[in-house]
């Protein structure tokens, strides 16, 4: 037993998997960080720094699940704290981020031992999508989400089989602009019979983003969401119109995202600074999740 550190990072949809648990999404320079200590005793005592969750659920199904990865059922405490750049409830995978970066400390905490970083995070990534699952945080499992989250750049995956089809690493000269209202929406609270009178539009995104063209993917995948969630889409034009990329809810909203150049960046923040709430310029995020064990 022991303590152990991991930092994770947010990600953007590009293209929302509710309706057919194929998605696609790109990592972006907003972090999260988990400090674990284990050790004898018994209880669950954790702290946030920086968002306030409805509850612990999720910490908790993380834990519970890395100590029986390792064969501990009894007999330990475990202090977890938190603290993140991500704000929750928006649509910018601050649960991926969390469950991941827990995970991950609770494995080096642990000492737990692998072959590879490889099958490190392939082994962290799949017990934090159980545990999101079982924490009720996520319908698909978000695998999309959370391997964006845990190893960078843009994937594109089938949530179901948890396989990534696709993954490929954007160019550094991308930035991302995010409109952020002060609203919140949790994955619970969404109706994923709406999304599905849209599947076809998804799958149509998807199978372009798995060709590579994760622009055109995202686009489309921005309409049919704010179609069917009942978004304006005025600023994704406005946004479009400034010179993004693309422009598109993130996840289940309220958040927007735009990918754009860094010579059109002033014009979208010019156009989303008219908005109600706060608009932020951020990097693509092409680095893996970070941990270590700390003595």
């Amino acid at each position: 037993m022991g303590r152990g550190r991991a930092a994770t990072s947010a990600a953007v949809s590009i293209v929302n998997a509710l309706a057919t648990g194929l998605g696609a999404a790109l990592s972006i320079d907003l972090h999260l960080e988990a400090y674990v200590e284990i050790k004898s005793g018994r209880g669950l005592y954790v702290e946030f720094e920086g968002f306030q969750p409805r509850d612990t659920k999720l910490v908790e199904a993380c834990i519970s699940k890395v100590t029986r990865y390792a064969g501990l059922t009894s007999g330990y405490e475990a202090n977890v704290r938190i603290r993140s750049d991500i704000p929750i409830a928006k649509g910018l995978k601050s649960s991926s981020a969390a469950s991941n970066a827990i995970v991950l400390a609770a494995i080096e905490a642990l000492g737990i031992s692998f072959d590879s970083l490889r099958d490190k995070l392939k082994t962290a990534l799949n017990i934090a999508v159980d545990a999101s699952l079982e924490a009720g945080v996520t319908i698909t499992g978000a695998f999309d989400d959370a391997s964006a989250s845990m190893l960078g750049g843009m994937v594109v995956t089938d949530n179901f089989s948890r396989d990534i089809i696709y993954r490929s690493r954007p160019g550094e000269d991308l930035r991302v602009v995010l409109y952020i209202p002060k609203e919140e929406r949790y994955t619970s609270d969404v109706d994923v019979g709406i999304l599905k009178r849209l599947e076809g539009f998804f799958r149509l995104a998807w199978r372009l983003a798995v060709a590579g063209y994760w622009i055109e993917a995202m686009n489309i995948n921005g309409l049919a969401v704010a179609s069917a969630l009942g978004y304006d889409v005025n600023p994704l034009l406005d946004a479009l119109d400034a010179g993004a990329l693309a422009a598109s809810p993130s996840g289940k909203g309220p958040a927007l995202a735009a990918i754009v150049k860094e010579d059109r960046v002033d014009g979208v923040v010019d156009r989303w600074s008219k908005l109600e709430g706060e608009v932020k310029v951020v990097g693509t995020n092409n680095s893996y999740a970070y941990s270590r064990r700390e003595d």
